[in-house]
């Protein structure tokens, strides 16, 4: 990008938080009842101007900060704060990062009130802030540190700018050089020491944006050549991690993205507006980042979402979503925004020009499995309704410092409720909290002869495939260890959008080694009636977390010798308890089968594991429906058959779904093959490897293909009268004889529909 070129189209002020094109709309909005929205936005403005005007009022305001317990009240006129000490177990509590956002929202509010009131109350109490943040020393909280590590120094610019921008013409020019001196000392320059740094951490991202963002608001002809250099380095930094997002393994939980990406949205959507460049707005990446949210959200009518590394469930992603749905024209984004933030402030400032929402079962084709295979995460969920489930997993490589040790671990959402659950943000805290929190012990994981993970990340996925009606993925962890095991692979297969098997298979150094698996939740443990305490044991193999509203069950499918019991981690009570489950086996090839089911039934599953060598046949019987899974976990292409050999397949993996009724073949996936049969029907063959899923009903089938190679194939089907081949149809070649669809497909993905 030509950045010099750009900034000699530089937009007259305001240009920072908005300009007078978008207030001329945003006043519009506000006064205008009949627009075709389900968000009231004249309810919103008066929202806004009420906060508005208590921040005028108030003569101080207090900073809450939970992790440690501690709440200052700040005074008003704003003073420097004093250092506070840090709190029991704290070095250098950063109490500046939250202290800084709340005069940064300050400063936000009331210059959006003054651009769309022009009452010179509100620019009076920005200026105020500013002139007293003119006053302070510094901007970063430590002094010895200077703006290394610090939040502060970022929100305390970002804050400056947008009231120096948004009041410029009601400053005397004394006023004027005093604050925009201060954004260039003590906003700017202690930034420097970032200067071709190009880590994605979460507070160096903030910094560089901090950086665009204050020099732009304070860029005129007297302090070009002092600013500009701010601006290439932030802009170089900005492409750069726009790239490598779509490249790089690191990611610090939803959390620290959050933090980072609405930074960087920040900043791309000022500098469209102050140049009139739009390059990185449009960039793919904002493509894929509300694609992570919203696959991460959980289910239910309200917010939730996961929190693998330092994160928690709830989270405010209405920026991100405003900016991408207005901005970028992102029909996801607008469902979210009209779903779940339509009395959020962030609704008023940020979406002009909202497109229609879709919402994620016709935005996505109802694929409801993604694999983030670059990050290491997983989503397999049923859908978004209210009912609906989510099974979320990650192996992943990213070693960053807000990253637990926690690799092959998952956690489930249903009907609203988290069943098995994370414990969220780590405590810095020294003791069983911590080592609970950031620990494998605090996660769905496994311990190996009482041992966690000792490496951050070091862990990936091997293998996955995804489907309407069948999805699985791999996880590796074994380097996550020390030496005591050599593999771990887990597979998480979600089935008929129904159910899920866990496979864990593990190679162990010593024979003798015990495995400890475990499942958390702060749920009720029931086994059978009986409600399952901490420090209890029980020999039922069917385990049910009961929620407030729903349940799931756990059924241990394989092998039959373990022991299972329920635990707490003493220091850690209030994170709940966890299942832990230990095979008895002393081998050095260890499985372990265990069946989740979301929405518990009376009904129980029923259920048979057969094992030869490195194959197993798992036959399911549930609700009048009977599946069998055939599962080699060398994963290698080889004939399977199930126990009483009336299926045959030659390939890695399958699923074949009957009605028990008519004992029909309804539905069926097949990872790496060639070949499936039933008795004596081959259902399809083809001439290459290929992954395909189809599904049957009275009027014909639709089938998912996956074709590495130029395949021929051959599909056991009734005569179909039309066939459509990714929506266009499709020369029919049926051999009667055979009873047999023939297809020539060269290399792709194919969405095929029949109809007999």
């Amino acid at each position: 990008m030509k950045f010099a070129q750009h900034l000699k189209g530089l937009k007259p002020h305001p240009r920072i938080l908005f300009n007078d094109e978008e207030l001329k709309e945003m006043k519009t909005r506000v006064a205008d009842k009949k627009l075709e929205s389900s968000i009231d936005f004249n309810n919103l403005w008066y929202e806004i101007l009420e906060l508005a005007e208590s921040y005028i009022a108030e003569k101080e305001f207090t900073v809450v900060y939970p992790s440690c317990s501690v709440q200052l009240t700040i005074p008003l006129p704003l003073i420097q704060l004093e250092p506070v000490g840090d709190p029991p177990g704290y070095i250098d509590y950063p109490f500046w990062t939250m202290y800084s956002r709340a005069i940064e929202e300050r400063i936000r509010v009331l210059s959006f009130a003054y651009g769309i009131t022009k009452d010179k109350r509100f620019a009076e109490k920005v200026k105020e802030y500013l002139l007293a943040l003119s006053s302070f020393t510094r901007w970063f909280e430590f002094p010895l540190r200077g703006a290394e590590g610090n939040l502060s120094n970022a929100h305390f610019t970002i804050g400056a700018a947008i009231g120096y921008d948004a009041i410029l013409h009601t400053l005397s020019s004394t006023e004027k050089d005093m604050i925009k001196h201060a954004i260039l000392t003590k906003g700017l320059q202690p930034f420097r020491i970032d200067f071709n740094n190009h880590d994605s951490h979460n507070i160096i991202a903030s910094k560089q944006v901090a950086m665009l963002i204050g020099s732009l608001a304070i860029l005129d002809s007297d302090c070009k050549d002092e600013v500009e250099p701010f601006i290439f380095n932030s802009c170089i930094y900005i492409s750069n991690y726009l790239n490598s997002r779509l490249m790089d393994p690191d990611i610090e939980g939803l959390l620290y993205l959050n933090v980072a990406a609405r930074h960087i949205l920040m900043a791309v959507d000022t500098y469209h507006r102050s140049t009139g460049n739009n390059e990185f707005l449009q960039h793919s990446y904002f493509s894929f980042l509300p694609d992570l949210f919203i696959y991460s959200l959980g289910t239910g009518g309200k917010v939730s979402f996961v929190n693998f590394s330092d994160s928690f469930y709830s989270l405010d992603i209405s920026y991100l979503m405003s900016i991408l749905a207005s901005k970028n024209q992102n029909r996801i984004a607008s469902w979210y925004i009209n779903k779940f933030s339509g009395s959020h402030l962030e609704t008023l400032f940020h979406t002009n020009n909202l497109p229609a929402p879709l919402d994620p079962e016709k935005y996505y084709g109802n694929r409801c499995a993604n694999i983030f295979s670059t990050i290491g995460w997983a989503s397999l969920r049923s859908g978004w309704k209210d009912h609906d489930h989510l099974l979320a997993f990650n192996s992943s490589q990213s070693a960053k410092n807000h990253n637990h040790f926690d690799q092959n671990n998952f956690i489930l959402h249903v009907a609203g409720e988290w069943l098995i659950s994370n414990p969220g943000y780590q405590d810095y805290v020294e003791g069983p909290r911590r080592d609970f929190t950031i620990g494998t012990i605090g996660h769905n994981s496994m311990l190996v002869n009482d041992k966690g993970q000792s490496q951050l990340g070091k862990s990936k996925f091997v293998d996955w495939y995804s489907s309407e009606y069948y999805s699985f993925v791999s996880g590796e962890a074994a380097g996550a260890y020390d030496k005591s095991i050599s593999q771990w692979e887990r597979k998480i297969v979600h089935i008929d959008n129904s159910y899920y098997l866990v496979i864990d298979k593990v190679v162990k150094e010593d024979k003798a080694s015990v495995l400890s698996f475990l499942f958390h939740t702060t749920a009720q443990i029931y086994a059978g009636d009986k409600t399952l305490l901490p420090g209890e044991k029980t020999a039922e193999t069917h385990i049910t977390f009961v929620g407030n509203n729903v349940s799931a069950s756990i059924y241990n499918c394989y092998p039959k010798d373990i022991k299972i019991s329920v635990e707490q981690h003493k220091g850690a009570e209030e994170y709940g308890s966890y299942l832990q489950i230990v095979p008895q086996e002393k081998e050095q090839l260890q499985y372990l089968i265990t069946m989740l089911v979301p929405e518990a039934s009376k009904n129980e599953f029923a259920y048979s594991v057969n094992r030869v060598e490195s194959q197993f046949h798992i036959e399911i019987a549930r609700q009048g429906i009977t599946d069998h899974i055939l599962v080699n976990e060398n994963r290698d292409f080889v004939w399977q058959t199930s126990s009483n050999g009336e299926i045959g397949l030659q390939g890695e993996q399958s699923w074949i779904s009957f009605q028990n009724d008519d004992r029909k073949l309804s539905k069926f996936s097949v990872v790496n093959g060639t070949c499936l049969k039933v008795q004596s029907d081959y259902i399809f063959q083809s001439s290459e490897e290929m992954n395909i899923s189809a599904q049957f009903n009275d009027i014909g089938a639709k089938i998912q293909l996956e074709l590495q190679k130029n395949t021929q194939i051959s599909l056991k089907t009734a005569q179909p009268t039309i066939l459509l081949v990714n929506s266009e149809k499709h020369l029919i070649n049926y051999q009667i004889a055979q009873e047999m669809l023939e297809l020539y497909l060269e290399q792709g993905l194919y969405e095929i529909e029949l109809f007999i």
